[in-house]
């Protein structure tokens, strides 16, 4: 760096001068809100050895390798609590300096210094910039990258801040973690995961440790065990993995051991967890106020008189007039959850190696304890480094195992049906008797949830070896040789036994529960990935790098799978052999399945200022016949670190832009997601395909006739980009477009008017079907330390949309109606009619168009816009409506910051608008069939003539009543679902800053509190409904607000 020059040459009077210091002073503030906490720091004085010594004042000034002033850099004396920054000038005085003493100096953007204090007591300290932050190592495909360097569109995610989320699993915890990574949650529930998508694409491919995993592999990761989560966005990054990179990639390394003592961890979190957002259900007294009010609107007599209402209230007869809360009958006010990773790490610097052990354990809200989940983790790994001949060996075994145990009785068997009676049961229906006995009552949830009822177990166990050989050749510098081999096997089991529990009337005589039944099933699957790569890195001349990258992998995968059952049990024993042999079942299936790729990348690097890099996969899948197994799938990007050019120094100088580079990518990636032999002349077999003479005998049917234009999906993925930083890279952040079209879709003819003349849909042909995603995401940064004061502010934001540019599937009539077309629409919910609110009086109902079904209309029925004007409601009249099904935005706001042993994450979180289609229940429109009209407390703002503006319509006896009027499909049933929640909040204190200083032995003890889904804000919040419940009837486990406890402790 040269010299800096003045940007403002005219303002070299004193007074002039004065007004930028301020003015700079004032910035300075501002950008640092902890001053008041950073003042502690500078006037608290710890009474330590070395402040009892003699002090004396002293005084200095920082700048950099050009001699320009350091404003703001972090001046402390070691092993105490005096310090200062330094002002506009770069300069710093201590006014208690111990004469023998060491000067700790740090400043983002520089490398931290330690300077002993000598006899000057006026010193000149120059730092040096820091690279590291910008050269910070990431893994990419088959090979490490820079940040500095890149060329591709990637992110990555704060472990530690996965760490200290208290959820179940990974997938909770990475919503509004990075810019382009996309998390929707559809419910809770015990092992229920987020979906995972990048940019709105489908599944993303995982990679842990340079090996393709699957995504269960990553669902069941503990958190403890990462050290680095990279996304890979675009064709640059993602096309040297072939056809199953076309979504993305998500790229994991765990921990391995480090050199020095061996050093034992223990972290243990207990949470309670409880439904963030469950609407309130109606007492019995005024459930019936509304029914009756549903049947006098109708003209009918009411369901129940003054006095059965009082009845409800009071209690007095609990058989004829029960009031019954679900609700609190069957569910707790928390559900506890608890968790434990023990890890082991130490070694040499030739042989490091890291054990770990987790378990967790999670009860549901059931009020009883028949819905479980535990899973084990288990993970070691060696590294033995050979340097003396150049080979470092990898080896590592890694295992888990889930159980999942929930209640199976014959009326429901899973979230949907318990919970879908738990929330629409009426509280007029009788719980118990008086002996305590469940009633025998239909659809009762508690017997779906006694511990008398049957059961599911889910097993499922996954283990899994690595072995890596690296090999720096001696003789060929820069040339490095790698093989890696990879085994895994699942074995996961299944066991059904369907049982209900005895149910009695109200003078205490059982019921007949039926017969149980029992299913079991097996499934194992093994595989092997086997890799050879060659990589060839080095510098000419110091500014020309060329990095090349070659090699080759395959994959291989069987499967075994098989499942039995009986039926019609007549003993209570939960063993396939105690079953009626005249009702078993059984059936059982193999398959193989291939793949492999041919891997290469070259890239050149002109002294980190221009960047170009190409790479290739020639991939092969069997999912397609031979002759069409191969396809060539490349990507080319460039990147121009402007910020290394001679006319951007001046701005790089004045730390305006210390960094500023762009990029861009262009990419094909192939997709063979067309299904397991496809290209083949199959037939369906069912086991009981005819019944002769009273025996069952196998049938056959014909499958799909074979296409001939069987090939792979071609995605073209485009991407442009900047990156920067500023201020001294304390402001750093990226900016990116992206846009993906797939083509090469097949469409069968039989979908466009087309007969079927073979009895059998015509095969299907390659269309020019062409989808598009397209969006752009950013993300900011502000990082700086203060004293002890240190914090990080984040905000990203990403934004798609996607839409069939060409629909192959969609019939001609359909696609030249531009109101309901699929073809090149995007940004709606589905097709339905436009709400224009209620009909205010008998006047309107005759002067307005209506639905011709509709009969019975009265003031307060929903209203419907003509949208073609022809003076009939109809099908016609049916338009696009909504926004999304899901959102087509996510944003996150985060917050770490660091005091004296104190520290604070925090992630708020967000989605766009999107729609969610009130059910049946919700809108009341199943009064007729036996359920209340009105069930919950937010159902309650009906339209009355005194209550015009409310947000449900007139009541009704049934739907029926006015020919369904109410419930067409409409857009005034959609529920807005965006939202902001305080997704996580962790506050605690590490005891090894001062408390447990001295403590030798221990080397860490944190103590923290945390919580996730803390805070919503959400237009669904006036239902009470979770804006992230993705049911419209609500008949799903909710989702979870959980606080939590968490210590860690380290020996």
């Amino acid at each position: 760096m040269t010299k800096r020059t003045n940007l403002f040459p005219k303002l070299t009077c004193p007074r002039e001068m004065h007004f930028l210091k301020i003015a700079g002073i004032s910035l300075l503030l501002f950008c640092t809100t902890s001053q008041v906490a950073v003042a502690d720091t500078y006037e608290t004085y710890a009474v330590t050895a070395t402040q009892q010594s003699k002090t004396e004042k002293l005084t200095g000034k920082i700048v950099d390798e050009n001699g320009e002033a350091i404003i703001g850099a972090s001046v402390k004396v070691q092993g105490s609590t005096i310090g200062t920054i330094t002002n506009l000038e770069g300069e710093f005085t201590l006014s208690n300096a111990p004469r023998k003493a060491v000067l700790e100096i740090s400043y983002i953007g520089y490398k931290p210094l330690e300077i002993a204090i000598g006899k000057s007591r006026d010193l000149r300290i120059t730092m040096e910039e820091d690279t590291k932050t910008l050269d910070e190592v990431i893994v990419v495909g088959y090979g490490t990258t820079s940040k500095r360097k890149t060329t591709a569109a990637i992110a990555s995610v704060n472990t530690e801040d996965i760490i200290k989320a208290p959820t179940a699993n990974i997938t909770q915890s990475l919503a509004g973690r990075a810019p382009g990574l996309l998390v929707t949650t559809s419910g809770g529930g015990l092992n229920n995961f987020s979906s995972i998508s990048i940019r709105g694409g489908g599944t993303p491919l995982y990679v842990i440790d340079d090996v393709i995993s699957e995504e269960r592999d990553f669902r069941n990761l503990n958190a403890e065990d990462i050290e680095q989560i990279t996304i890979l966005k675009d064709a640059a990054s993602t096309a040297v993995y072939g056809a199953r990179a076309a979504n993305g990639i998500v790229m994991i390394v765990t921990k391995q051991g480090k050199a020095g003592k061996m050093s034992v961890n223990y972290n243990f979190n207990y949470n309670w967890s409880q439904p963030a957002n469950m609407p309130n259900k109606l007492d019995a007294h005024d459930a019936a106020f509304y029914k009756n009010m549903s049947m006098t609107n109708d003209g009918l007599a009411p369901a129940y008189t003054d006095a059965e209402l009082e009845l409800f209230r009071n209690g007095s007869d609990p058989r004829k007039y029960p009031n019954t809360d679900w609700q609190e009958l069957c569910l707790k006010n928390f559900a506890p959850e608890m968790q434990h990773t023990l890890t082991v790490t130490g070694g040499s610097e030739k042989i490091k190696a890291y054990t770990s052990l987790g378990f967790y354990d999670q009860k549901s809200l059931y009020k009883f304890d028949v819905n479980s989940f535990k899973r084990y983790n288990f993970r070691t790994n060696i590294v033995a480094d050979f340097k003396e001949i150049g080979l470092k060996v990898t080896s590592s075994i890694e295992a888990y195992k889930t159980d999942l145990r929930s209640p199976n009785a014959k009326s429901g068997d899973s979230y949907y049906h318990t919970w879908g009676h738990i929330q629409n049961k009426a509280p007029w229906e009788i719980a118990y008797n008086p002996n305590g006995q469940i009633f025998n009552t239909p659809d009762n949830p508690l017997l779906e949830i006694s511990p008398e009822a049957g059961y599911t177990k889910n097993e499922n166990l996954s283990a899994i070896a690595n072995l890596a050989l690296e090999w720096s050749v001696p003789y060929v510098p820069g040339l490095r040789l790698k093989a890696l081999g990879n085994y895994r096997i699942n074995n996961d089991k299944s066991k059904s036994w369907k049982k209900s529990p005895l149910a009695y009337d109200w003078d205490g005589n059982p019921n007949d529960p039926g017969k149980p039944s029992l299913s079991k099933s097996y499934s194992n699957w093994s595989s092997y990935t086997v890799q050879g790569f060659a990589n060839y890195d080095r510098t000419f001349n110091q500014v020309h790098t060329i990095s090349a990258t070659a090699g080759i992998e395959a994959y291989k995968l069987f499967t075994d799978d098989s499942s039995l059952s009986r039926e019609e049990y007549l003993l209570d024993v939960d063993q396939i052999g105690a079953g009626p042999v005249s009702t078993a079942k059984n059936s059982s299936s193999e398959g193989e399945q291939a793949r492999a790729g041919v891997v290469a990348r070259l890239k050149y690097d002109y002294a980190s200022k221009y960047v170009a890099e190409v790479s290739l996969r020639y991939d092969g899948s069997d999912n397609f016949p031979r002759g069409k197994r191969w396809g060539t799938f490349y990507a080319g990007s460039l990147a121009w670190v402007i910020s290394e050019e001679s006319f951007w120094k001046t701005l790089k100088d004045r730390h305006i832009f210390d960094q500023f580079k762009v990029r861009a990518s262009y990419g094909e990636i192939g997709s063979d997601a067309i299904g397991r032999y496809a290209y083949l002349q199959s037939y369906g077999l069912n086991d009981r395909g005819y019944l002769l003479n009273g025996s069952w005998y196998p049938g056959f049917s014909e499958g799909a006739l074979v296409s001939k234009d069987i090939t792979w999906y071609t995605t073209r993925d485009f991407n442009i980009g900047f990156d920067f930083g500023s201020l001294n890279n304390r402001l750093s952040g990226s900016v990116d477009y992206f846009r993906k079209s797939t083509k090469g879709y097949l469409t069968s003819p039989s979908a466009v008017a087309y007969t079927d003349p073979l009895g059998i849909a015509l095969p299907k042909v390659k269309s020019n079907g062409e989808f598009i995603r397209q969006g752009a995401e950013f993300i900011l940064q502000w990082k700086e330390k203060r004293g002890d004061f240190e914090y990080t502010l984040s905000g990203n934001f990403t934004y798609f949309d996607q839409y069939w540019n060409i629909n192959p599937n969609e019939a001609e009539t359909d696609t030249k109606n531009p109101y309901k077309r699929t073809t090149q629409a995007k940004g709606y919910w589905g097709i339905g009619y436009d709400c224009l609110g209620y009909y205010q009086n008998q006047e309107d109902i005759m002067n307005s168009p209506k639905r011709q079904s509709s009969t019975n209309l009265g003031a307060g029925d929903l209203k419907y816009n003509d949208f073609n004007g022809d003076g009939i409601i109809d099908g016609s009249d049916q338009h696009r409506i909504g926004k999304n099904s899901m959102p087509r935005g996510q944003y996150g706001f985060s917050a770490d910051l660091n005091y004296k042993g104190w520290f604070m994450n925090m992630l708020w979180q967000g989605a766009t608008p999107a729609d969610l289609y009130m059910g049946g229940m919700i809108q009341g429109s199943q009064s007729g069939s036996g359920y209340p009209p009105v069930i919950y407390d937010f159902q309650t703002d009906v339209w009355t003539p005194n209550n015009t503006g409310a947000r449900y319509p007139r009541l009704r006896s049934t739907a029926s009543y006015n020919g369904s009027n109410n419930y067409g499909s409409s857009d005034f049933w959609l529920i807005n679902t965006g939202y902001l929640r305080l997704k996580t909040l962790s506050i605690g204190y590490d005891f090894k800053h001062k408390l447990l200083k001295r403590v030798a032995w221990m080397n860490k003890c944190n103590v923290s509190l945390n919580g996730y889904n803390l805070l919503t804000f959400s237009k669904a919040n006036k239902f009470d409904i979770d804006p992230e419940i993705g049911d419209g009837n609500l008949y799903t486990y909710p989702v979870s607000r959980v606080y939590s406890i968490s210590v860690n402790v380290g020996f």
